[in-house]
């Protein structure tokens, strides 16, 4: 066997080990992009300061079909779709919690607003929110509706609750994840201004009942 022949022979064995081990198969991963909710920026105006305000915010609760990691995009009624190349950096419940927390506290223009069960000599209003929909459709129209109580820090004297559903017209996702962190951002503002001007009437109701 000539030289030539040898080296054709070796040539082949090594593709062939090559492809089945799968280094010719295998195709070059891109991460996927990794989102956020934002909170309102910090250059805004915030209302007058609300004095000695501490608020614990108790929990944010959401349907699982949003705790999935991937980004979801409503489909329409009742099809939900959802991008592999785009995930939320933590929990959607739990991201909403932290961009509530300092919407509440710029708004309120307090730093007493904590994200766990603080001791009951320590806050003076307890929130929770429990969400229903938080999501955009493929048009870019996003929808936020929850529920929200306002009780005592022990939870047990409500003193202020209610509904919200909010729409924000943002760009079309497709192609661009960004959009639906962006406009879901907004929605979670909006539902903070409302929220706070709430959580103002409800510590007057709770001095008035002291």
């Amino acid at each position: 066997m000539n030289s030539t022949s040898c080296f054709m022979r070796f040539l082949c064995l090594a593709v062939a080990s090559m492809l089945l081990s799968g280094c010719l198969l295998k195709t070059a991963t891109v991460p996927p992009r990794q989102f956020v909710l934002a909170s309102i920026p910090a250059n805004e105006l915030a209302p007058a300061a609300t004095e000695d305000l501490s608020v614990v915010i108790g929990f944010v609760k959401m349907p699982s079909y949003l705790l999935a990691k991937p980004m979801a995009v409503r489909q329409g009624a009742s099809e939900i779709q959802y991008f592999e190349n785009a995930v939320w950096a933590e929990r959607l419940d739990h991201s909403f919690e932290m961009a509530l927390a300092a919407n509440l506290s710029r708004l309120l223009s307090t730093d007493r607003v904590y994200l766990t069960d603080w001791p009951h000599d320590h806050v003076m209003l307890r929130v929770v929110v429990q969400v229903q929909q938080f999501d955009i459709d493929t048009h870019g129209r996003g929808t936020l509706i929850a529920h929200w109580k306002i009780t005592a820090p022990d939870g047990q004297l409500p003193l202020k609750s209610g509904n919200a559903r909010l729409n924000k017209i943002g760009a079309a996702p497709h192609g661009n994840p960004e959009v639906i962190a962006t406009t879901l951002s907004h929605l979670a503002a909006d539902f903070s201004s409302q929220l706070a001007q709430d959580i103002r009437h409800a510590r007057m109701f709770g001095h008035d009942h002291e």
